[in-house]
């Protein structure tokens, strides 16, 4: 399900000429959902018209996509957290697009962080808080060649990634 979402959301993104990637959707509410679990739907779209630079209006044609998204990434992070999966292209697409991709999810997630108004700078964080989310920071700048010598598998990083993302939204 999580592919075709992608797919559906990524052209949708293009049709509307905008600057961002269907995975940045996902993440920016990730980053809300894991600084406030208390984000409502209609908050984070508009949230998100703000960080895509589109009119409200016109996600009214994906709302139904969005609500699915929604619904699936609040019911896997309030459970143990298995369930989750990125919203990035799929395995056999170009490493490339899914660096891209995942490089944008972690931008997007810490944008969410910022925006959701909870994190300051005297925000008392857990080491190893401060650390996945410095660690996110470094996968949001990723480079394609550092990205292929440090990781055998590319699907390691979306592993290790959804580990931190758990904690985080535990440590919330």
């Amino acid at each position: 399900m999580i592919q075709a979402l992608y797919r559906t959301l990524d052209d949708w993104l293009v049709d509307q000429d905008a600057d961002i990637r269907a995975s940045e959707i996902q993440g920016l509410l990730a980053g809300l959902l894991a600084a406030s679990g208390g984000v409502k739907p209609e908050e984070y779209a508009g949230r998100l018209a703000e960080y895509a630079d589109l009119e409200l209006a016109r996600f009214s044609e994906i709302a139904e996509h969005l609500e699915t998204l929604f619904t699936t990434l609040r019911e896997s992070w309030d459970g143990m957290g298995l369930e989750f999966e990125l919203l990035i292209p799929e395995d056999d697409e170009l490493i490339e697009e899914r660096a891209d991709a995942l490089g944008a999810w972690c931008e997007a997630f810490l944008a969410g962080l910022g925006l959701s108004g909870e994190f300051t700078q005297e925000t008392q964080l857990t080491a190893d808080a401060r650390q996945a989310l410095e660690d996110l920071s470094e996968i949001a700048r990723i480079e394609l060649m550092r990205l292929m010598k440090t990781l055998k598998k590319p699907s390691q990083m979306s592993v290790n990634m959804c580990g931190w993302l758990h904690y985080l939204w535990r440590q919330s």
